[in-house]
């Protein structure tokens, strides 16, 4: 079995050093969890259609001839070109994925079947098989395409985001995808760890649904149906268990606070110098001031408007009270936490230099570094496909 090494991105000292990942996926979800582990040092290969990952021309803006949107998510990672409706294609996934550790792919039940990859996840015990899917096989809908706004919208996700003049309305960004794209990684992972252990010694398939995923990422909003039995609505930017906790309106903005305990509230009372109100009875603990939101708030805001953002941020940060401005997309890059963590890395690209947000992961205290920049369409394919016909003498 032959894997070509990428000895210009090899890195031994990141925990999957040497872990091989084939990554057929496309999109978002599978690209990312491929990309989690290209963060922590596996060697990943990305297969494409002659037309390449969709998200290539979801644009603008566009670095050179690929969309922003697919720089996002395919860093660390070698790609080429195959067609696997050409039996040389298949050939070269077959042989790819005999030296694999883990093989990621998001194609429908059917289309994994017609083209042939089921036969090669079967001939392949070995490695590790992520299947990212829109919803499980076990249910009706296994068989469906899916989209993060379709999970959104069917977990239930959208009927608890917005508030009554929106309407439901997604997430502003998208959220199962990533949840998704996640869960594959943590699904790899443990597999990867739990091979061994297995009686067979076959590894493990893992099936990653978008459907499940938002709803495992209903947390509260799913356990306080599924106990309390009531059906929640649109709260807005209002948190359906805690009171006070959200934005309120500040001289030049919005600040974002949460008092989740008596003694929070207490702290945050004194801060913004309105300590009656932690003795008031109508907010004397969690549930009399989740009961009298409205007037808590209303309170509160009347305070908090008289000031601006940054003075009530030092103010509250000092009495230990959790906030937050909501800043806007290009606020956020400017925030020192993000320069500071050296979280945005510029590489080289043929189209220029780019900058890219790198692995929010730190180990040992350092960021993994972005050792590729997100690869050209194909831009690999001739150098593996030159060394899988002529393997080192060892292999």
């Amino acid at each position: 079995m032959t894997w070509p090494g990428d000895a210009d991105a090899h890195d031994p000292s990141l925990p999957l050093a040497g872990v091989r990942v084939l990554d057929l996926s496309r999109i978002l979800a599978g690209p990312l969890a491929a990309t989690v582990l290209a963060d922590l040092g596996a060697d990943v290969i990305k297969v494409e259609s002659p037309l390449g990952d969709e998200t290539r021309r979801w644009g603008p803006p566009f670095h050179g001839d690929d969309a922003a949107y697919y720089l996002a998510v395919n860093r660390n990672r070698r790609a080429m070109v195959l067609d696997l409706r050409e039996q040389s294609g298949l050939r070269t996934v077959r042989e790819l994925a005999a030296a694999a550790d883990v093989v990621i792919e998001n194609f429908l039940p059917r289309q994994l079947t017609s083209l042939g990859l089921d036969t090669i996840r079967d001939t392949c015990p070995h490695a590790v098989w992520v299947s990212v899917r829109g919803a499980s096989a076990a249910g009706p809908l296994g068989d469906q395409p899916g989209y993060d706004a379709m999970a959104q919208a069917r977990s239930g996700i959208m009927s608890v985001t917005g508030h009554g003049l929106t309407g439901p309305t997604k997430v502003g960004l998208p959220v199962v995808d990533v949840m998704t794209g996640l869960y594959a990684a943590i699904g790899a992972l443990g597999a990867l760890y739990g091979s061994s252990a297995r009686p067979d010694g076959r590894a493990a398939r893992v099936e990653v649904p978008l459907f499940e995923c938002g709803v495992s990422a209903l947390i509260n909003q799913g356990a306080n149906h599924l106990i309390g039995g009531g059906v929640p609505g649109l709260l807005g930017n209002l948190h359906p268990n805690v009171a006070p906790y959200g934005p309120m309106p500040t001289a030049d903005g919005q600040l974002v606070v949460g008092a989740t305990s008596d003694r929070q509230f207490m702290a945050l009372c004194t801060a913004v110098g309105r300590p009656a109100l932690a003795a008031d009875p109508r907010f004397a603990d969690n549930a009399s001031r989740l009961a009298h939101r409205e007037e808590l708030d209303a309170l509160l805001a009347a305070t908090l408007v008289g000031e601006s953002t940054q003075v009530w941020e030092k103010k509250l940060h000092q009495a230990g009270i959790a906030c937050a401005p909501v800043n806007r997309i290009d606020d956020v890059f400017r925030e020192p936490q993000v320069t500071a963590t050296d979280l945005v890395q510029t590489v080289p690209h043929p189209a220029g230099e780019v900058p890219l947000v790198a692995s929010p992961l730190r180990l040992d205290g350092k960021r993994p570094p972005i050792r590729r920049a997100p690869p050209l369409l194909g831009e690999h394919t001739a150098a593996i496909l030159d060394a899988l016909d002529d393997p080192p003498p060892h292999e």
